[in-house]
C-alpha cells in the first residue's frame, strides 16, 4: 500500500466540480485529471477555488502538469499549504 496522505472530502468536493466528465461524488488517488475534463481554464479556476477556500497562495513552481496529473498529485502539493480538517468527534 502507497504512503498516501489522505484527501479531504472538502478538498475532493472543490476538485470535482471542475471535473465535467466525473461520474458522482468519487475520486481515485490516481485517476487522471485531464481525462476527466481538467483543462488549462479549468486549472485556473480550480486553483482560485482552492486557494479562497483554504486561504493559501499556490506558488508558480507547482502549476507544472505533474502536480495537476491526478487527484493525489494536486493533493500531495496542496497539502502543505492546506491546515487540516478537525476531526468529527
Amino acid at each position: 500500500m502507497p504512503d498516501t496522505l489522505p484527501i479531504p472530502p472538502r478538498f475532493l468536493e472543490i476538485l470535482i466540480a471542475h471535473l465535467p466528465y466525473a461520474l458522482g461524488d468519487r475520486l481515485a488517488e490516481d485517476d487522471d485529471l485531464a481525462a476527466l475534463g481538467l483543462d488549462s481554464m479549468g486549472v485556473v479556476q480550480l486553483v482560485t477555488d482552492l486557494e479562497e477556500t483554504f486561504a493559501f497562495e499556490l506558488p508558480d513552481e507547482l502549476l507544472t502538469e505533474d502536480t495537476f496529473a491526478t487527484a493525489g498529485s494536486l493533493w500531495a502539493a496542496v497539502a502543505e499549504f492546506v491546515a487540516p480538517e478537525p476531526a468529527d468527534v
